[in-house]
């Protein structure tokens, strides 16, 4: 998905002038549509993290976890940002725990970066934004 804008809806209001007349003022609110993590499988691994052409994070998750939640927005956030230099994938650690297993993944969440399939950076736990991001610099650095 691309990175795009879409008005959702617009607002106009009058605004009274020194004169008496009304100056019509119109705004708009905007979503932006992010080019979100894509899920990724014991099925798809090799060929989405192993074998990939640019760097790839990865977020191991589960459903039942509360932090994970706020990782995925994280994560999906930055999927926007570093649009064509980065993929972003999330696994489910419960569905694929043999994937989960091979990176000794013992509590979720975690965040693993990818780069010419060799893991470079673990991040273990909820962090800041400006922590994830920091990885992904790192690993961007030729």
């Amino acid at each position: 998905m691309l990175l795009e804008t879409i008005v959702l809806s617009s607002e106009s209001s009058c605004i009274p002038s020194e004169i008496g007349e009304c100056l019509i003022f119109i705004s708009f609110m905007k979503l932006r549509v992010l080019n979100a993590a894509t899920v990724v499988t014991k099925d798809s691994w090799e060929k989405s993290i192993l074998k990939s052409d640019t760097p790839v994070l990865v977020e191991f998750h589960a459903s039942w976890c509360g932090p994970c939640k706020m990782v995925h927005r994280v994560i999906d956030e930055l999927a926007g940002e570093y649009q064509g230099r980065i993929q972003c994938f999330v696994l489910n650690a419960d569905n694929d725990s043999d994937i989960a297993e091979d990176y000794d993944i013992k509590a979720v969440p975690v965040v693993l970066l990818f780069k010419n399939g060799e893991k470079q950076e673990t991040v273990v736990g909820t962090m800041p934004k400006e922590f994830y991001a920091a990885a992904i610099e790192r690993v961007l650095k030729p």
